[in-house]
């Protein structure tokens, strides 16, 4: 195996949907769109240190409300990697860091001032996932699929049903 088939360090960006259940402690859950980033120090050819970052996005209405709900995660750990053949690499990771979430309502035609968003909440984050890249040349590659079982804060406390998918490109160095 190469250097380049076991590169030091690789950088993920691309897309997140975020199904984030009840974190309100009402209704049935948030499915969000937003961002996945990632850094990864590969310290062996199996083995290596993840930095997670991830941001998502919800509009949607209430009643006579606008609900918008912006969810933040930063997350750190191990990375267990295996190659299976030239161009394929699967990989699982345990993340921990912590998560904040911006809830906020407002009154449709009303004044803006007057919204709610006093409802925000940081906590406990933790993802436990894997996915696989696929190699496009040396330096690029593209992640077909990242799945995560996520946990979040909520305002009354932690939940557990969560689910994030991402896909985007890897950068190898």
């Amino acid at each position: 195996m190469s250097a380049q088939d076991n590169p030091k360090f690789e950088v993920f960006g691309g897309y997140q949907y975020l199904h984030a259940g009840n974190v309100d402690g009402q209704g049935d859950g948030v499915n969000a769109n937003g961002f996945n980033a990632s850094a990864t120090f590969n310290l062996s050819q199996h083995l290596g240190i993840a930095a997670d970052f991830s941001g998502s996005y919800k509009t949607d209405t209430i009643q006579n409300y606008f609900a918008h709900v912006h969810a933040y995660t930063y997350t750190f750990g191990p990375v267990a990697s295996w190659r299976s053949g030239k161009n394929l690499k699967l990989f699982t990771h345990a993340l921990f860091g912590g998560a904040h979430l911006t809830p906020t309502l407002c009154l449709f035609g009303g004044d803006p001032s007057q919204c709610r968003g006093d409802l925000s909440f940081s906590g406990f984050a933790m993802m436990l996932g894997g996915g696989a890249d696929t190699r496009i040349d040396r330096h690029v590659g593209f992640r077909i699929f990242q799945a995560d079982w996520v946990y979040l804060p909520t305002q009354a406390g932690g939940h557990a049903k969560n689910v994030r998918l991402s896909t985007g490109l890897v950068f190898r160095f």
